[in-house]
């Protein structure tokens, strides 16, 4: 009877620590695959970024081309009568 007793006082200790070292590691695993999602996900923000602004850039032309082309052709008939 003491044996098994004693066995299970000294257990208790030995589980609780191993339970504590697991519950930690996991945590760490969860927080490291969040960092990794993380970047990831402003990795592409980023790249999402950089073309939304390459097509501004290239709007903004069409734009400029459009009222080039509009003062044009209403110089072109000012002139014409």
């Amino acid at each position: 009877m003491f044996l098994s007793a004693f066995a299970m006082v000294c257990s208790v200790p030995v589980l609780i620590t191993a339970m504590v070292l697991i519950s930690r590691h996991i945590a760490q695993r969860r927080m490291a695959a969040g960092v990794a999602e993380t970047a990831d996900i402003i990795r592409r923000l980023e790249r999402i970024e950089q073309s939304l602004e390459t097509s501004a850039v290239e709007i903004e032309r069409i734009a400029e081309s459009g009222r080039y082309m509009s003062r044009l052709l209403a110089e072109k008939s000012e002139v014409l009568p």
